[in-house]
């Protein structure tokens, strides 16, 4: 037991947090004698929230709210910094997870600086409600950066969720990729990246589900900023260990909206699908939807976006997005089930292709068949799998040496790591941040050596911030970087 005691408040507890956090902290007791002292959600929750956590800790303090979002000024009602605040000298709190939808990330995490507390917040850093179609939001992603980065502190823990970096396997690839450049001065030349959620929407849900909107923000600001995080790190620490600079980023981005789903999927093809059922559960036709879609500020369900790195006006490397939620999905049922982030036919396929010009190509394979993911067997870490996560290493042997083609599958990885085979990876990974957190609460680690501290996600937040401006405008973005 260490003398400093982790008392921590969530922030949220929603399905991710009941899935990921609660447990995850609850494995932690033994540790680091991490107690969970307080909750916030919001009132409409509290019965759920109170029925929920009496499994795991019985006697934290509930927090009950009303909705609120302050665009711009990040500042919390008054009423609710005044509980907060009462709550962290009562309960002598130290640190603050930030489970919450991503509008309120800003209003929570600079009152937690404000407080000194250690800061563990899910992804993205930041969004707006209509990012999807105002330039003056898509250039707030930056600014907000830059606001919690004036208040940054090395003695504190600022880590961003983004689980992947948490991964074995990114750490392994990252090495491989590193070791390339630094040896021979070659970076990542090209990568694409494409990922699918299996987040079916059906046409009137898109009016009506507010988890995963489509409305005024989407793919880009819930999964796909794990993607935009993911080959920005890879691709800027080559550069780093090879010695190579750049010094611009151009950005091209197009977004299929609802209306473009509802060229795919239109009301007809609903009717094929599910029947009668349909057509009398959903009264509209397709030009009511798109035009309720219209007024209510249609944000991405899909976007691609092509990202070309420059030196002194010279492109040098390729990074091309795929980013789904309209993919491969399980759902074959009208009405959605009532847990959206993991029982409602939600698949992911993942792939991933990193070039470093002749010398060496890594794929990375990731597709699952099954919905649910409750429990693994060592048959998920095959293709079709839960935990299906395959690395293809070629290498230019005549050159580097070593193996023509290694192949490195989830399963090793488990057995190396000695990994429980029963969870899923990605969700290991996130209690990995976990730890990470909770050793820089207690002094055992530094805040700035954690896998996915603030400081390191500049590119990530002005990536994702390009992407949206170019999909708004339908041009090209360009704008200086450095990395």
């Amino acid at each position: 037991m260490t003398e400093i005691t982790p008392n921590i408040l969530l922030i949220g507890c929603g399905a991710h947090a009941k899935r990921v956090y609660l447990p995850g902290l609850k494995a932690t007791e033994s540790k680091f004698g991490t107690l969970l002292k307080a909750v916030v959600e919001l009132a409409e929750k509290e019965s759920d929230t109170n029925a929920f956590l009496s499994n795991f800790y019985p006697s934290f303090r509930g927090i009950y709210i009303v909705p609120f979002y302050q665009q711009y000024s990040h500042s919390l009602p008054l009423y609710v910094e005044q509980l907060l605040n009462k709550t962290v000298i009562e309960l002598n709190i130290n640190s603050v997870i930030i489970a919450t939808d991503p509008l309120n990330h800003m209003q929570y995490a600079l009152w937690a600086q404000k407080m000194s507390l250690h800061i563990l917040m899910d992804k993205p850093i930041s969004t707006y409600e209509n990012i999807s179609n105002s330039i003056e939001q898509t250039k707030q992603l930056k600014s907000d950066f830059g606001q919690l980065m004036e208040k940054y502190s090395t003695e504190k823990a600022f880590i961003i969720n983004v689980q992947r970096r948490f991964l074995p396997q990114f750490e392994i690839i990252q090495s491989k990729v590193n070791e390339i450049a630094k040896k021979y001065g070659i970076p990542v030349t090209s990568m694409q990246s494409t990922h699918s959620d299996g987040q079916w929407r059906l046409p009137k849900e898109g009016l009506e589900i507010k988890y995963h909107s489509n409305l005024g923000w989407g793919k880009i600001s819930h999964s796909g900023y794990h993607f935009i995080d993911m080959a920005g790190k890879i691709v800027k620490d080559s550069f780093k260990e090879s010695g190579k600079i750049i010094d611009e980023l151009s950005v091209y981005a197009q977004f299929i909206r609802q209306q473009g789903i509802l060229k795919q999927q239109s009301r007809q093809d609903m009717i094929r699908i599910f029947g009668q059922e349909y057509q009398e559960l959903v009264s509209q036709s397709d030009r009511e939807l798109a035009h309720l879609y219209k007024i209510h500020n249609e944000a991405e369900v899909d976007a691609t976006a092509i990202i070309n790195l420059s030196h002194e006006g010279i492109p040098v490397t390729n990074i091309t997005l795929n980013l789904m939620h309209n993919g491969f999905s399980r759902r074959a049922w009208m009405l959605p089930n009532n847990d959206l982030y993991k029982g409602n036919g939600r698949i992911r396929h993942e792939h991933h292709n990193i070039q470093q010009g002749p010398l060496q190509n890594i794929q990375i394979h990731s597709y699952q068949s099954n919905d649910n993911h409750d429990f693994n067997t060592e048959s998920d870490f095959s293709v079709g799998g839960n935990n299906h996560y395959d690395i293809h290493i070629y290498k230019n042997v005549g050159i580097i040496g070593g193996t023509l083609l290694e192949i490195i599958t989830a399963k090793d990885v488990a057995d190396q790591y000695g990994l429980d085979k029963t969870k899923v990876m990605n969700e290991l990974a996130r209690h990995a941040a976990i730890n990470e957190f909770l050793e820089v609460i207690i002094g055992i680690r530094k805040g700035n050596n954690t896998k996915a501290n603030l400081a390191d996600h500049a590119l990530s937040v002005q990536l994702m911030s390009m992407i949206y401006e170019a999909g708004i405008t339908n041009s090209n973005v360009i704008q200086p970087v450095k990395i």
